[in-house]
This record gives C-alpha cells, structure tokens and sequence, in this order.
C-alpha cells in the first residue's frame, strides 16, 4: 500500500508538471493512477518522410556495357551519377523549360514541353541534334537522336490491375531496342545499344526513364 501511495504521489506530481499544457488526464488500471496526456504536433506540422522519400528516386545497374548509378532529385529537379564512363550533372529547369548540363562526355543543351498526354524534347545532347516527342496515349516515342533516327513503342496498360510487364520494342542507334519493364519490382530488362539492360528503378519508373531518354543512349553507336 504504500508503494501504491507513492506511485499516486509520484502520477499527481507529473500531472501537476503538465497540467498547463497537456490536457486531460487519462485513468491507468484499477489503481486510478493517472498521467497526463501529451499532445503531439498535428501532421501538417511534422516532414512528411514518405513523401520526401517518394521524391528521391534511383536508377542503378548496368546497360550499354556500364554501371549506371543514377539520382533523380524531383525536389531539387537534377539527374546525377554516373554511367557510360562518364559523370551525369543535369538540371531542369521547370520555369524556363530547360534541361542543361552536362553526360555521356557531353554537354546538354535542351528545351522540353511536357503536357499529361505528351513530352516533347529538342535542342543538343551527346554531340548530336535531339529532337523527340514521348506520347503516352498512343504509347509512342519518335524523333531522332545521336545522328541516328529513334522509335519506341510500348503500352503502359494503365488502369488494367493484371497488367505489370511494360514492354518496349523499336530502334535507337541504328540499333534494335527491346525492353520489359515490371511495374511490381522496377526492373528493366533486355537490350538496346547492343548490349544488355539490367537496370532497377526505384521511386521513378518508366515515365522517367522515356522522357530522359537521350541519357540512356551511348555517345555515338557502337
């Protein structure tokens, strides 16, 4: 009994601390104890880490007989890393609608348009005239790039819940390209360039790896 009465001494003491902040007191056990309750900053007020996370994404792997190991920062709006034996430093620019910079040993001199249905890019990269649209709807991406003409086709299957392999089939670098990406895991598969693709997405997906295409490409063709 007195241990209890300590503990009560000891439950009001506490309570007494807190009393002008913490609200009211809820009741512990049979022993009527009671300490205060402490209200915690609401949500609006703490950082949302998953969405900080969310905004951060990777692409690592290899492609193009490289390492790819690459940042996408959709805070700060960069690409970094490295891959194809060079640094990537990009930056894009959402008001002026600019990507510059600079990879593949080359400097990036790039404007875009970017809509819900479609990207368009166009200017320079890798030593070469870029110029392509990505169109979602009609699953399509067209242009040219590395001296060389540049078609994709793919189908992103959206809203069909079965639907987790995206795959990817045309030419780039007077090459064949024939890619499957797994929406589940992030993985993309197979070949272009020559050379296979082994790469993994994390927090970005195929929309990003599309749009930002002409990083993807070597130089100049095998």
């Amino acid at each position: 009994m007195k241990t209890l009465s300590y503990l009560a001494a000891a439950a009001i003491s506490v309570s007494g601390i807190f009393s002008a902040s913490a609200g009211e007191s809820q009741v512990l056990g049979k022993a009527g104890l009671s300490l205060p309750s402490i209200e915690l900053p609401s949500p609006e007020a703490q950082p949302n880490k998953s969405s900080f996370a969310v905004k951060l994404g990777t692409i690592t792997g290899t492609m193009n007989r490289s390492i790819v190991d690459l940042k996408i920062n959709k805070l700060a709006w960069t690409i970094t890393g490295a891959m194809n034996y060079s640094p990537i430093d990009v930056k894009i620019n959402h008001d002026d609608k600019t990507i510059t910079g600079g990879a593949n040993h080359s400097p990036i001199a790039l404007t875009f348009a970017w809509s819900t249905e479609e990207v368009s890019v166009d200017g320079g990269a890798n030593h070469s005239p870029v110029k392509y649209t990505v169109n979602w709807k009609n699953g399509l991406l067209e242009g040219y790039s590395n001296h060389a003409p540049l078609r994709l086709e793919f189908d992103m299957s959206e809203g069909l819940a079965d639907a987790t392999i995206v795959t990817v089939k045309g030419y780039a670098n007077r090459a064949p390209v024939e890619l499957t990406y797994n929406k589940v895991n992030g993985h993309i598969g197979g070949y272009m360039d020559r050379s296979p693709v082994d790469v993994n997405l994390v927090n970005c997906d195929l929309y990003d790896f599309l749009q930002y295409f002409f990083l993807f490409m070597r130089e100049v063709p095998f």
